[in-house]
């Protein structure tokens, strides 16, 4: 006999793109895991994933001609943390957001960013567009003005479209 999944979870993650995780950003990405994420008992991990490099296909893309503009980043780092049944912990939200706040204090914001596909939709919309899309920005906004000014396919974090004369 077969049962219906009835286990619920509830999740949540964040990302980091980083041009290196060396000197200062990987003492405190360490600290944090020795000092706070060590003391977190329900489920929660991360993946570092090298995605860059002198030599990688990524790096090598004309960035004006895609959307991803952390070509320029070796790692991308992907948070996340879960809780099987019952609620989010209230401060559930603070432990990832904590880790990479942590991570990038003594960061330039050119040497970090986030990858959109690991989307944290409680961050505000400009917060979002300028972690998401970074220098890729400007233009991804002006392609928005062309194809759907009035934000029909609107989101919280999704691009917002450049300002258009005469279009209210």
């Amino acid at each position: 006999t077969l049962f219906p999944y009835t286990t619920l979870f509830r999740s949540y993650s964040k990302s980091l793109t980083l041009k290196g995780l060396n000197g200062t950003s990987a003492k405190n990405f360490v600290d944090y895991w020795y000092g706070t994420a060590a003391n977190v008992t329900r489920i929660w991990w991360f993946q570092i994933d090298i995605h860059g490099g002198k030599n990688s296909a990524v790096s090598k893309a004309d960035p004006g001609l895609t959307s991803y503009a952390h070509r320029d980043k070796l790692y991308l780092i992907q948070l996340y943390d879960r809780v099987f049944g019952g609620t989010y912990p209230e401060l559930g939200f603070e432990f990832l957001d904590g880790w990479v706040s942590n991570t990038t204090a003594d960061m330039a914001p050119s040497d970090w960013g986030m990858y959109i596909n690991y989307a944290d939709a409680r961050m505000d919309r400009a917060t979002a567009q300028n972690a998401y899309w970074g220098v890729s920005l400007p233009r991804l906004q002006e392609i928005k003005a062309q194809v759907d000014p009035t934000e029909l396919f609107y989101y919280p974090i999704s691009i917002e479209p450049a300002t258009v004369p005469g279009l209210s």
